[in-house]
């Protein structure tokens, strides 16, 4: 399984589809629509690498709780801040999660409304708990607030300063490559 970690403040090729573009639009603050258009023109042109498909020309699929898709490849994004971070798997549903750790967060609590019994730890560590909990929960394109069978599991990967990151398979404990940053 591949990991693609990469900055969203770095300008892309413009690669969004109408539809994209109109819901970058909605963002109220202009930092929020350039990361998000940043993160999907990134996930455009690392999907194209393995697809062998311009990334423009690339179709999405929504499941039932909004976990995209598309022909030929398991995938998934997450950004947070100025960071996003893609998972690649050729046959594996994969999830994954990046987070940036905030004091102003009672991430403890967080985790106890989502049915986690592990809530002691350092900010850090409780921040992790959580992005293994959301990576395993993307992986199976299902709500946060149902609790992911053992099946789904999910590894810390490495993260930039500041941030926490999890990576998650079903049916196989993940086993990461990092890749280079989306150009």
């Amino acid at each position: 399984m591949d990991v693609w970690l990469f900055e969203l403040d770095k300008p892309r090729p413009a690669v969004l589809t109408a539809e994209e573009q109109a819901r970058a639009a909605r963002f109220r603050f202009e930092a929020d629509r350039r990361h998000w258009s940043n993160a999907h023109c990134a996930l455009r042109a690392i999907l194209s690498k393995y697809v062998r498909t311009p990334p423009e020309d690339i179709r999405f699929t929504l499941g039932p709780h909004g976990k995209p898709a598309t022909e030929g490849i398991e995938f998934n994004l997450s950004h947070a801040r100025n960071w996003g971070a893609i998972a690649v798997s050729h046959t594996i549903s994969v999830g994954i999660d990046i987070e940036s750790i905030r004091d102003n967060v009672e991430i403890d609590k967080l985790l106890r409304r989502i049915g986690e019994i592990q809530t002691q730890g350092t900010k850090e560590h409780l921040f992790h708990v959580w992005t293994r909990r959301e990576a395993r929960t993307k992986a199976l394109g299902s709500p946060l607030m149902e609790i992911p069978p053992a099946d789904v599991v999910a590894t810390d990967i490495i993260a930039p300063a500041g941030f926490a990151a999890s990576v998650a398979l079903v049916n196989r404990t993940p086993q990461v490559r990092y890749c280079g940053g989306a150009e």
